[in-house]
């Protein structure tokens, strides 16, 4: 089988994540392009094919070796929320250990080969928080996971890549990380990172942004 193999992330169990996943495991154009493996709680992906009445079949398998493509679709289960209550739509501490834990799996089969790459779907901070997690969102997971130090973030639209100086910090830190020496190592990160992968163009820097969001953006366009 000579299609990618990409580890689909269930995301939060009582949020949009599992029927996004689903949804897109099943759309053809996915399915042309590579292998989706979905890695979460099969009760929890069944809760949502029954609520949101999508026509999927699962393969649930243990590794990602040999696998024959079919019209199902490759499910790796953890079972974490197996015979657990939870309400879609509500904050769930349990839940959000269980994306986190979604998270981790997918990653250690990138990190050891058994995938090409990994996508992940949507998860809740207050979740994480209230399981306990110890990281507020993906890029912090996958730094510690992958035992990466500061990694880079880069969003992409049409031509147009977008790397952040700062994430999922107050603005005081925010600005407090706003430094000549900073920005000018993330200018040299972000330029051979996007070589990397074939791109050329121009690259300019955004200044501080005081009213919320991302701070300190770098954005890359290509010509």
């Amino acid at each position: 089988m000579n299609k990618q193999k990409i580890a689909l992330t269930l995301g939060d169990p009582a949020g949009i994540g599992p029927e996004i996943v689903l949804k897109a495991a099943l759309d053809n154009k996915v399915r042309e392009k590579c292998l989706p493996i979905i890695v979460g709680d099969l009760e929890a992906a069944n809760k949502i094919k029954d609520i949101a009445d999508i026509n999927i079949e699962f393969d649930v398998i243990s590794d990602t070796k040999n696998l024959v493509e079919s019209d199902k679709v490759f499910f790796i289960d953890l079972g974490i929320v197996d015979g657990y209550d939870y309400k879609i739509g509500e904050i769930d501490g349990r839940c959000g250990l269980a994306s986190y834990k979604y998270i981790e799996k997918a990653t250690q089969l990138a990190m050891d080969g058994s995938v090409d790459a990994i996508a992940t779907s949507p998860i809740n901070k207050e979740s994480l928080k209230a399981g306990k997690v110890p990281y507020i969102g993906h890029t912090e997971m996958l730094a510690s996971l992958s035992d990466s130090h500061d990694p880079l973030t880069m969003f992409e639209v049409d031509k147009l890549r977008v790397f952040f100086l700062s994430r999922h910090v107050s603005l005081r830190e925010a600005c407090d990380m706003v430094k000549k020496d900073r920005i000018i190592d993330y200018v040299i990160r972000c330029s051979a990172a996007l070589k990397k992968m074939g791109v050329e163009g121009t690259m300019a820097i955004a200044g501080l942004n005081p009213h919320g969001g991302e701070n300190g953006l770098f954005g890359w366009e290509e010509v």
